[in-house]
């Protein structure tokens, strides 16, 4: 399959080689379900916790006596029914984390990005060598790349051999509004699907295609 390469200027450059399943793909929903669950449910830090009856400080003697006063019977000030009291059923710190199988995982990429690709909202660029942080150079390249009508923007660019480079994008990017940058090594189903477009650059796409190439020869 091939792709068209938009260049900085926002006209064709060149053409890209992809994975047919890479952008073909049948979309698979529950895959996309299962995978931004699980991402979300990673996310989750789980150190919610409040006190129980015998966690909470006081209630060591009895408030006023058993009988004659016209009142209910208490034995505790630390009773659920007391305001200030211990919580019957309290919360305890959990871990939220479970492993998703990596087919599935694997899956809801490739739905993914045929998903977008599909509704034309796929767009391959090429490669930025930025020397420096340079906000209104990204400002304006996502400008001219992005549709018309797409209100937020997943941009993908894979690590090279100099990190420079890729810590002076995230730099340029992170103060756009709407946009949010990710590593082609590390994609999330998540910020992928919510996005209005996904725009990737060309050394990115290459190492995602030859990802989905040699699972597939491995399968």
């Amino acid at each position: 399959m091939q792709l068209t390469v938009i260049n900085e200027q926002g006209s064709k450059a060149s053409t890209i080689d992809v994975a047919d399943s890479l952008v073909k793909t049948e979309v698979n929903k529950n895959a996309l379900y299962e995978a931004i669950k699980n991402e979300l449910a990673n996310r989750r830090h789980g150190t919610s916790k409040t006190k129980s009856r015998d966690e909470v400080s006081g209630g060591g003697r009895k408030p006023f006596r058993q009988k004659g006063t016209g009142r209910a019977r208490a034995g505790s000030t630390r009773s659920p029914v007391w305001v200030g009291g211990g919580h019957v059923h309290a919360i305890r710190p959990r871990d939220y984390h479970y492993t998703l199988p990596k087919q599935i995982k694997r899956l809801a990429l490739l739905s993914v990005f045929s998903l977008k690709h599909g509704e034309n909202n796929l767009t391959v660029v090429e490669d930025l060598a930025i020397d420096k942080p340079q906000t209104k150079r990204m400002a304006t390249f996502i400008k001219k790349v992005r549709k018309e009508g797409s209100k937020s923007v997943a941009f993908i660019a894979g690590k090279t051999g100099d990190d420079k480079i890729y810590r002076n994008l995230l730099l340029s990017v992170r103060n756009i509004g709407k946009l949010e940058l990710l590593n082609a090594d590390a994609l999330a189903i998540h910020p992928l699907f919510y996005a209005d477009e996904i725009i990737v650059t060309k050394s990115a796409m290459t190492k995602l295609s030859d990802r989905v190439k040699s699972i597939a020869k491995a399968g």
